[in-house]
């Protein structure tokens, strides 16, 4: 039987793709590698590899045409996989695909599913096959049974389809030990196609803890497992061998919940000198547990503390003694190690003051170590199968807000499907809280579009204005218009107040529109724009979309990489130095922004472009002498993308 796997379909909230989604699917790669025992065909598809490659259209019709890609593979059945933030798509692409081919199993697996079985089954009826949890089990017997024709009850795991009736096996999956799966199929992903420099591998499974928000238990179970260090080193060199990799993402929740098995990974991997990063719990990690990671090449460490406040820890379970964040984020600065902390806001009981908490400890993270340390922020999110879920799922409310854990609607019957459907899709809504909704909206999404600005600078901010994060949050809110914390609107606000203050003003004025361009820049392009032609020899050139022109202003990168290296000269930097043009522009990639410090002619030209002309016109007010350069600078301004022709 053939089967094709499809990848998750992942936004950001802006409703665009994003190029950290770029990788292969660990689960559905682990499932090909059982699967290439058998007799059995599989492939593995990714629609965000489609949008990249620009063969699909990010607008209602990507269903369809999703659908119409995966059936010329000609696959006997399509493995659909979900999260709770795009499920509806999951159900779209099903439905298109059984509109199309009736014939065609549609199978359906990943942690919405396994939660949400019945209501899924009994709402949605082009799910012919719903797999439980861990299906490296399960996938062989069911395509086996599938292929035969033969009777499905004895597969352990699954609800499925007996024609009007939806029956479901009494015997549930095994939990997998994870030492005896295979390595997963990598090869089926374009990974030199893509140039990944840096790869996910998984490490274990299972949590043992009890958080009522975090629903990771619900689809691995509690049993705690990582892989033995001998085996997972073993797929770290198979991986370098292969493809060159020798920095790699370790995916687990808890990976030093077991600190023996990390001791004995850090004794195994060190000889490797490969970098890795991993995830943990601030009490799961100590003085010595820290310094043999970070011999051994661990560079990065994920920390879910979701709160500040020691009274909200007790009611959602975390539990974590916030007095261990200081010493732990200060040590990890002191072996190298960069950080993530990563806090959540919208808990039913948080109250202003425990939202003030959890703001004051991501400032104190920022300051132990700009540089190096990532604040995160996000909107909190109902997962089914959660003690939290059970609690409120009477009482869910939806206003259509698109976060970083849902799913931004594509096409215009999808907010009612939303709206109307809670028990299904209710990461899409959320819970009745203490706190105004406005509140916790706009602090996640303000605090994001900061975060643009970078630690250091950040923190210069802060310095400059002689303010906490929590206090500069809830002032740029306070001036925000009512649902508009857009970034132009933060750094509009930012800016302002930068301005109504006279110490080192300028200089830092300067410095945040720096950011804010490159974070314009970033933006992708909009498919309607004209492509640049590389001698912009036809037709009227002008400025691209996406570039910022800076004259006469001081050495700003020079500033930036001083504030990042905590060199206090900065300060006495003049905003009195015009000796500096620098233009910020997109990357070839669309998904960067860089940096071109150009002279006086050339700064003269772009500000000359910032209307459409004709390269002719441009040249002929030039004298002869200089008409030369003149022209080559054009062209290579078209070929770094800083220029483009109009259309």
């Amino acid at each position: 039987m053939k089967i094709v796997f499809v990848q998750n379909f992942l936004l950001d909230n802006s409703g665009l793709t994003s190029p950290d989604n770029f990788y292969p699917h660990l689960g559905l790669i682990s499932l090909i590698a059982e699967l290439e025992k058998s007799q059995h065909k599989p492939a593995l598809y990714d629609p965000m590899l489609q949008l990249h490659r620009g063969k699909l259209t990010l607008d209602s019709s990507i269903y369809d045409d999703v659908a119409e890609q995966l059936l010329n593979i000609q696959p006997d059945a399509v493995g659909l996989t979900a999260l709770g933030c795009n499920f509806v798509a999951v159900v779209k692409i099903a439905r298109c695909i059984k509109q199309r081919s009736p014939n065609t199993f549609v199978l359906l697996g990943g942690p919405h599913p396994t939660v949400l079985e019945s209501p899924i089954m009994t709402k949605f009826s082009d799910f012919d096959v719903l797999v439980r949890g861990e299906a490296e089990e399960t996938i062989i017997p069911l395509l086996d049974a599938l292929d035969a024709q033969s009777d499905l009850s004895a597969i352990p795991g699954i609800s499925y389809r007996d024609g009007p009736r939806v029956c479901r096996s009494r015997v549930e999956a095994s939990v997998m030990d994870v030492d005896r799966l295979p390595l997963a199929a990598f090869h089926f992903y374009p990974i030199h196609e893509l140039g990944l420099r840096t790869m996910r591998v998984e490490a274990g499974r299972g949590c043992p803890f009890h958080c009522t928000f975090c629903s990771t238990a619900t689809f691995f179970g509690r049993k705690y497992r990582v892989k033995a260090a001998g085996k997972l080193v073993s797929e770290l060199k198979c991986l370098n061998n292969t493809y060159g990799l020798t920095d790699f993402s370790l995916q687990h929740d808890l990976f030093t919940v077991n600190r023996r098995k990390v001791l004995e990974f850090c004794e195994e991997v060190r000889p490797c000198s490969f970098s890795w990063t991993c995830s943990a719990r601030i009490d799961c990690v100590d003085s010595e547990l820290l310094s043999e990671m970070a011999r051994s090449g661990c560079r990065g460490i994920y920390f879910g503390v979701e709160t500040g406040s020691p009274s909200l820890q007790e009611v959602v379970k975390k539990r974590l003694d916030i007095s261990l964040l200081h010493p732990t984020l200060t040590q990890a600065k002191e072996l190298g190690i960069s950080v993530t902390t990563s806090f959540i806001t919208g808990f039913p009981e948080e109250t202003v003051s425990d939202l003030k908490a959890t703001l004051d400890c991501l400032d104190s993270c920022l300051r132990i170590s700009p540089a190096t340390t990532s604040l995160q922020l996000h909107l909190l999110t109902p997962e089914p199968g959660t003690a939290l879920y059970e609690e409120n799922k009477n009482q869910l409310l939806y206003d259509g807000h698109i976060s970083d854990f849902n799913f931004p609607p594509l096409a215009a019957d999808e907010p009612a499907l939303l709206r109307n459907n809670p028990e299904i899709f209710m990461n899409h809504h959320f819970y009745r809280t203490e706190l105004p909704r406005t509140m916790t909206t706009g602090v996640t999404s303000a605090l994001s579009h900061l975060s643009a600005l970078g630690g250091p600078l950040l923190q210069a901010v802060l310095e400059c204005l002689e303010t906490t994060l929590s206090n500069l949050l809830f002032t740029i809110l306070s001036r925000c218009e009512k649902g508009r914390v857009t970034h132009e609107e933060v750094f509009q606000k930012l800016l302002l107040l930068i301005i109504e203050r006279r110490s080192r003003r300028r200089v830092v004025e300067q410095l945040v529109e720096f950011a804010w361009a490159h974070l314009r820049a970033r933006q992708p392009e909009n498919n309607s724009n004209a492509q640049p032609r590389p001698n912009g020899s036809d037709g009227d050139i002008c400025v691209a979309r996406g570039t910022t022109l800076f004259r006469n202003t001081f050495d700003i990168p020079t500033v930036l990489d001083r504030i990042h290296h905590r060199v206090a000269a900065w300060r006495s930097t003049s905003a009195r130095s015009t000796s500096h043009n620098f233009v910020v522009y997109r990357g070839t990639s669309g998904y960067e922004s860089k940096t071109l410090q150009v002279g006086d002619n050339v700064a003269t030209i772009l500000d000359v472009l910032t209307r459409p002309r004709r390269k002719g016109w441009i040249l002929r007010k030039l004298p002869a002498a200089d008409a030369q350069a003149t022209n080559g600078a054009i062209v290579d301004l078209l070929r770094r993308g800083v220029l483009h022709n109009c259309a």
